[in-house]
């Protein structure tokens, strides 16, 4: 019993040096919800982790890419009734693995200042041979330097001028990556730590 009981002391001491992600979460995005009453399925933002939530009874079935108030006042809370916990990305649903490239990319868009001015804006050299932009999709070593080039002192101020400049569907690619992450845990380097978990 003692044992038992000094384990799950230090379970939980474990715990409280990793603080829950989830707590400080607002506000989410939908990416499955197939039916009325049903599991909800979203990715938070900005931190991009795929959840489960348990709809209020009265919810009616939600649209992809919809986005929702999951925070820890209640009384804000118009749609969710319960916080169900992370989602297994390997029992997503065929429709939520198509939707989630489709809505993280629209959250991308909807954040051109983080995401330009933090990656494209920044980005470097990852090693002697390697750079941050390589980690994108379809872009190699001369690729990347032609973005770097292309980049200059001033850098860009919008994705439309990022993308003319680059030939490229910047939002699109960053999505994709990120997309990678969130299936495959131990891809390094993590974009998503570097950009939006730090702290967590």
């Amino acid at each position: 019993m003692r044992s038992d009981s000094r384990g799950g002391q230090r379970r939980h001491n474990n715990r409280s040096e990793q603080p829950d992600p989830l707590v400080s979460v607002e506000w989410c995005r939908v990416i499955d919800h197939p039916e009325d009453g049903g599991v909800i399925v979203v990715v938070t933002e900005p931190a991009m982790h795929v959840i489960r939530l348990r709809p209020k009874s009265d919810a009616g079935v939600l649209s992809v890419g919809e986005r929702i108030y999951m925070g820890i006042d209640h009384s804000r809370r118009d749609v969710v009734q319960d916080i169900l916990g992370f989602a297994r990305i390997r029992d997503l649903s065929n429709s939520a693995s198509v939707e989630l490239p489709v809505v993280i990319q629209q959250m991308i868009e909807d954040e051109p200042d983080v995401f330009i001015q933090q990656f494209f804006n920044r980005a470097g050299n990852l090693s002697l041979k390697m750079h941050a932009f390589e980690l994108l999709p379809g872009v190699g070593n001369k690729k990347a330097m032609d973005m770097v080039a292309s980049r200059g002192r001033v850098g860009w101020d919008s994705f439309s001028q990022l993308d003319a400049d680059c030939n490229i569907n910047s939002a699109e690619l960053l999505s994709k990556r990120f997309v990678s992450e969130i299936e495959d845990r131990s891809l390094q380097p993590r974009l998503l730590d570097l950009l939006l978990r730090q702290g967590e």
